[in-house]
C-alpha cells in the first residue's frame, strides 16, 4: 500500500506552477488533462521535487482536490457578507453567517481559520482559457499557425496562436506588462481596419453576385467580431495573469525572512529551539506571508505546527 502524500505548501504551489506551464491544448481539454499531459506533469514534478516521491495516483488526486477546495471557496465568496481578505488569502464574514455557510457546506468549516493562498493562481487555471500550442515556442510556430481559411480563399486569425505571434509572448509568463496592452490593442486595432476594409468588397460583391456569393459574404461578416471578441476575452486573461505576476513579486519584497526572523523576537511563548528550526520554515515564501499575515496571537500556533511537521 503506497505511503499517504504529505502536501506541504511548497509542493502544492509547485505543482500549481508546473499545472500552468503546461496548461496548453497540446495538453489539455476542456474535460481534463490528456494522457501526455499527465505524463509531462508527473515528470516535471518528480524532477523538481524528487524528494516528495509522489505517485502519478497521488499527483492527479490533489489536484482533484484542488479544485474541489477551488469550487468550494468560490461557492462561499458568493454568500452575501462575505469577502475575500488579499492580503491574509483567507475568507472574511460574521460568526452567525459562517454557521450558515457551514449548516449548508460543512467542508467549508476548515477555511473559517485556515487561509488559501492558490485562489488567484486556481481561478487562472481553471475558469481561464486553455491557450494553443503544443511544444514549439511561438518564435518557432510557423506563420499560418492560428489561421483559418475562410470561403472566400481569405485567411482569417483565430486566437490564440495568432495573438501569441503579434505580441512576441509565449504561453510561459509575461513580463511586461504594457507592452503586452500595447500590442494588444494594436492586434485589435489592425483586426478592425482589416474587417473595415473586407466589408464594402463583400457589399460590392452582394449586388452582383449570385445567392450564394451573397450567403459566403454575411458569414465573413460575422467572423470579424468573433474574433475579436476572442481576442478580447483571451488578452483580458493574460493581463490577469499579469497583474498575479507583479503582485507576487511585491509580496516577495513584503514578506522577507529577516521581517519573520524580526517577528519572532517579540513572542515570548516561542521557544528557543523552535525560534531556530523555524528558519527552516521561512525558507519557503508561502510560509513567511501565512506567518506574518496572521496576527501576533495565532502566529506562534501555526508556526509550532510547521516545525512539528518538520520533527515528525
Amino acid at each position: 500500500m503506497a505511503n499517504r502524500a504529505r502536501w506541504m505548501m511548497k509542493y502544492e504551489k509547485g505543482l500549481v506552477d508546473i499545472l500552468h506551464e503546461n496548461n496548453t491544448s497540446h495538453y489539455r481539454t476542456q474535460n481534463g488533462w490528456r494522457t501526455e499531459g499527465w505524463r509531462k506533469i508527473v515528470r516535471d514534478f518528480n524532477v523538481r521535487y524528487p524528494e516528495a516521491k509522489f505517485s502519478k495516483m497521488q499527483i492527479q488526486e490533489h489536484e482533484t482536490q484542488l479544485k474541489k477546495d477551488y469550487k468550494l471557496i468560490k461557492s462561499i465568496l458568493q454568500r452575501d457578507g462575505v469577502s475575500w481578505d488579499q492580503s491574509a488569502s483567507m475568507v472574511r464574514t460574521t460568526d452567525e453567517i459562517w454557521d450558515d455557510i457551514i449548516e449548508d457546506m460543512p467542508k467549508a468549516r476548515k477555511y473559517q481559520s485556515k487561509s488559501f493562498p492558490l485562489l488567484d493562481s486556481l481561478e487562472l487555471l481553471f475558469d481561464g482559457p486553455i491557450p494553443e500550442g503544443g511544444q514549439k515556442s511561438p518564435s518557432s510556430v510557423p506563420q499560418n499557425v492560428g489561421e483559418n481559411v475562410d470561403d472566400g480563399g481569405n485567411n482569417t486569425s483565430t486566437v490564440p496562436g495568432f495573438l501569441l505571434q503579434q505580441t512576441a509572448l509565449g504561453p510561459q509568463g509575461i513580463d511586461d506588462l504594457d507592452t503586452l496592452q500595447k500590442r494588444g490593442e494594436e492586434v485589435l486595432e489592425r483586426l478592425q481596419h482589416g474587417a473595415d476594409r473586407r466589408l464594402p468588397r463583400a457589399d460590392d460583391q452582394a449586388q452582383s453576385s449570385s445567392c450564394v456569393e451573397l450567403q459566403r459574404d454575411r458569414r465573413k461578416k460575422r467572423k470579424a467580431p468573433d474574433v475579436q471578441q476572442m481576442m478580447e476575452t483571451y488578452l483580458n486573461f493574460r493581463m490577469k495573469q499579469a497583474h498575479v505576476k507583479e503582485q507576487r513579486a511585491k509580496d516577495a519584497g513584503q514578506f522577507t525572512i529577516s521581517g519573520c526572523i524580526k517577528a519572532l523576537h517579540t513572542m515570548a511563548d516561542v521557544s528557543d529551539e523552535v525560534k531556530v528550526l523555524a528558519s527552516d520554515v521561512f525558507k519557503d515564501a508561502e510560509n513567511r506571508e501565512i506567518f506574518l499575515s496572521y496576527e501576533p496571537r495565532l502566529r506562534s500556533l501555526w508556526l509550532k505546527r510547521e516545525v512539528g511537521k518538520l520533527l515528525s
